[in-house]
């Protein structure tokens, strides 16, 4: 991922940016850490804070020009819906490190070929059953507030996350 300015993350794939400018803290770097300390560890691509909450934020693009292998990407494989679920349990090790004790959000921005609402929600329901929802049941506290899986435009037309836009990076701005 390449930061272009404070705030403002591109994603893998150098297509969409996404603006955490309006966050109170953001980063992109769980992977650099993981990595950089030798870990196994899974991670979230982008977290934002707000007053309220914390994001985690995972996005996946199968609908763009140069994406390997559009019609191989499939968000419902067991195996991947597994590394959806991970990726939002290892992420949780970076949040007590930053000492981030907001309610959790998870948030799965995903954009493949000939998906739709239902396809999304039938996606979250699938992947809302591998995250501990069913195990903070009558404890004190949360481990995961919420989770979406969510379009591009769903996101970006959100009531909460259209503070932070995901829109396709212009030419000439990456550096």
């Amino acid at each position: 991922m390449i930061k272009l300015t404070e705030g403002i993350y591109i994603e893998e794939n150098g297509a969409y940016q996404l603006d955490c400018s309006a966050a109170l803290w953001s980063t992109d770097q769980i992977y650099k850490l993981f990595h950089s300390a030798g870990t196994f560890l899974s991670d979230a691509d982008f977290v934002a804070e707000t007053a309220e909450f914390l994001v985690l934020i995972e996005y996946k693009n199968a609908n763009i020009p140069d994406a390997a292998n559009p019609k191989g990407f499939n968000p419902s494989s067991p195996k991947k819906i597994d590394n959806i679920a991970r990726k939002f349990y290892d992420s949780l090790h970076y949040l007590s490190l930053e000492t981030k004790n907001k309610p959790v959000r998870y948030v799965y921005i995903v954009e493949y070929p000939n998906a739709g609402v239902t396809d999304r929600k039938m996606l979250r329901n699938v992947i809302a059953n591998r995250l501990p929802f069913k195990m903070q049941l009558g404890k004190p506290g949360k481990l995961i507030d919420n989770f979406e899986v969510l379009s591009i435009s769903e996101w970006n037309t959100h009531v909460d996350y259209s503070a932070f836009p995901l829109t396709p990076v212009m030419h000439g701005e990456a550096s």
